[in-house]
């Protein structure tokens, strides 16, 4: 019985499916990891809501960019 050579193009194609396959891994899912708060594997269904220090770090570039906005366009009159 004879060893079966791969070639480089099969074993890429090999290591793209195997990385496809898997539901634990890749940049989407480390994403939502930093983002959102951890998941509570007894209440799957349930929604993950964003960390504490992410809301209120949008929140206030959300009121810092109102307050620019509105002296920018105030009139000068």
């Amino acid at each position: 019985m004879e060893p079966e050579y791969q070639t480089v193009s099969r074993m890429y194609e090999r290591l793209l499916l195997m990385i496809r396959q898997r539901n634990d891994t890749g940049f989407r899912l480390a994403v939502t990891d930093a983002v959102l708060q951890p998941r509570n594997p007894f209440e799957s269904a349930n929604k993950r809501r964003p960390k504490t220090a992410l809301a209120i770090a949008i929140s206030l570039f959300v009121v810092f960019a109102f307050v620019f906005l509105y002296f920018t366009l105030q009139h000068k009159g």
